[in-house]
Order: C-alpha cells, then sequence, then structure tokens
C-alpha cells in the first residue's frame, strides 16, 4: 500500500467508520432476516456503498476541521493537520467517494438513498459546517449522523415501519453525547484551545454528568425495550438471551456512567471506553442473533 493511500484511508478515521459500519451490518442482517430472503450479493453492495459513504463524510468532515485539528494535542499529528496530505486531497477524495456512495444507494434503494444523503448533510453540513463552532449543542444536531448508517442498511430492502429499528436508532442517538462528552471532558482544555464550545468546556465537568444522567436512565431503558419488542420479531429462546444481554449492558453502562460521576477524573476515560463497549457488543448481538434465530 502507497504512503499516500495509508494517510488517505488514516485520515478518514477508520476506527470511527468501521465501528458505524458495523451498525449498518447490524440493520442489513435484521432487515433481510425479518423477511427471510437471503441476499448475499444485496448485502455486499449495500455495505460498500455504506462504508464508501462513511469514508467520504470523514474525509470531508476532516477538511473542514484542518484548523481546529492543527490546535489541539490530540489531533495535530493526523495525516491531515500533520501536512502529510493535502486538503485538496481530502476534499476532492471525499466528494468522489461521497458521489459513488450516493450513485450506488440511488441504484439499489432510493430509501436508503435517502437515509444516507440526510446522514452525511447532517454530519457535514449541520454538525462540522454549522455547528461545531458555534454551540454546545453540536452533538445533538450532528447525532441523527450516527443512526444513518443503521437505517440505511435494514432500509435498503424494506420499506415498513419499524419499531425495533426505531428504538435501535435512538439509542444511537443516546449513546452519542455520553460517548463525545466524556472524551471531551478528558481533553476539554484541547477543545478549549480550539475555541470549539462542547458541553464541558462551557460548562463544569460535574456539571456536564448532571446533565448526562436522565441520557444515561434513557440509554439503558431504550435498550431495555428494544429488547422486548426484539422478542415480538423472533419470538424463540435466543430472542430471551438478547434481551437478557441487552438488561446486563444496561446497567453496566449505567454503573460505569456512575462511577464516573462520582470520581470524574480517575473515571471519565473508562466510561469513554465502556460507551464503546456497550454499541459494540450491542451490534455485534444484533447481527449475530438476527442471523442464527431465523436459522433455529
Amino acid at each position: 500500500m502507497s504512503n499516500a493511500l495509508k494517510d488517505f484511508i488514516l485520515m478518514t478515521k477508520p476506527r470511527v467508520w468501521i465501528f458505524l459500519l458495523i451498525t449498518g451490518f447490524a440493520g442489513e442482517i435484521f432487515s433481510l432476516c425479518i423477511l427471510r430472503e437471503p441476499n448475499f450479493i444485496g448485502f455486499i453492495f449495500v455495505a460498500i456503498y455504506i462504508a464508501l459513504g462513511l469514508m467520504g463524510s470523514e474525509s470531508i468532515s476532516n477538511y473542514i476541521d484542518i484548523d481546529i485539528d492543527r490546535k489541539m494535542s490530540r489531533t495535530r499529528n493526523r495525516p491531515l493537520p500533520s501536512g502529510k496530505m493535502s486538503p485538496r486531497e481530502a476534499l476532492y477524495g471525499g466528494l468522489i467517494l461521497i458521489a459513488l456512495s450516493l450513485l450506488m444507494a440511488y441504484i439499489y434503494s432510493p430509501l436508503s438513498f435517502l437515509f444516507m444523503l440526510t446522514g452525511i448533510i447532517d454530519y457535514d453540513v449541520v454538525y462540522a459546517k454549522l455547528t461545531k463552532r458555534r454551540t454546545p449543542l453540536n452533538i445533538i444536531l450532528g447525532a441523527y449522523s450516527g443512526g444513518a448508517p443503521l437505517l440505511a442498511g435494514f432500509y435498503a430492502f424494506t420499506d415498513r415501519f419499524n419499531i425495533v429499528i426505531i428504538l435501535w436508532f435512538f439509542i444511537i442517538f443516546l449513546w452519542t453525547p455520553l460517548h463525545i462528552w466524556s472524551l471531551s471532558i478528558r481533553y476539554r482544555d484541547d477543545y478549549s484551545n480550539a475555541s470549539v464550545p462542547m458541553l464541558p468546556v462551557v460548562l463544569s465537568p460535574k456539571k456536564t454528568m448532571t446533565v448526562l444522567f436522565p441520557v444515561a436512565i434513557l440509554t439503558a431503558l431504550t435498550t431495555i425495550l428494544s429488547g422486548y419488542f426484539f422478542i415480538q420479531y423472533f419470538n424463540h429462546i435466543l430472542s430471551y438471551v438478547i434481551l437478557t444481554i441487552y438488561i446486563i449492558m444496561s446497567f453496566y453502562l449505567f454503573f460505569e456512567y456512575l462511577l464516573a460521576y462520582i470520581k470524574i477524573n480517575e473515571r471519565i476515560m473508562k466510561l469513554f471506553v465502556s460507551t464503546n463497549i456497550f454499541v459494540g457488543i450491542f451490534f455485534l448481538s444484533v447481527a449475530i442473533f438476527s442471523f442464527l434465530i431465523p436459522l433455529g
């Protein structure tokens, strides 16, 4: 792999878009298993355009944020702010990937295309361009984009309303501030130096954690509720296993939040890691059990 290609891939934040791609996988698998319609070629095609859209939108976001990233110790060594890549490469590369993604999505499913398009607009325009530098609500206004790959994957194969997929979307929506604001508390000075008004910059860490209390409660309750409705689609013993997993993971996440609330400096990064573990196990279990239950 050439250095230029390697730098471009690193610039797209693969750890971020691979996680979001897993939510897209989960949406695809859940949709296909409900319909009882195996479609391996369609699954791969949809996964490709979701991945391209995610990489492209991250590239555009990095292009927009280059001045911020140069000021932050956490980000200044990334390929774009460090000068290993030119802004033009990030901009044009991102636009090409987004164009390919949207073309493929439109050909395959106009509804999936709609979620891809609105997700990209929300992330790059609403969040990165319009609100990130202006309001501490930026991450709330940008949270829709985190759930868009899940919706794009699910609605690539159906146009039916589904309460489970809507609840999963809201889990991502609620999880986003827990994830981002916990990291922002740790790097509060970085964001302050870059004049990015994340909530922990505007409020104290303790007040930020207080704001996150209802968010943590709602995330846990929505997770358990989604497990209950999952049983309505797959009334199988394995469905009760996934409900049990959701209950355990909900208590785990809320417990980690409480520990971080009590000892912010010592536990805040553990809360951040816990949010990654929570959502990773959540959507991996969605994908695995949605596939296994129809076989059972």
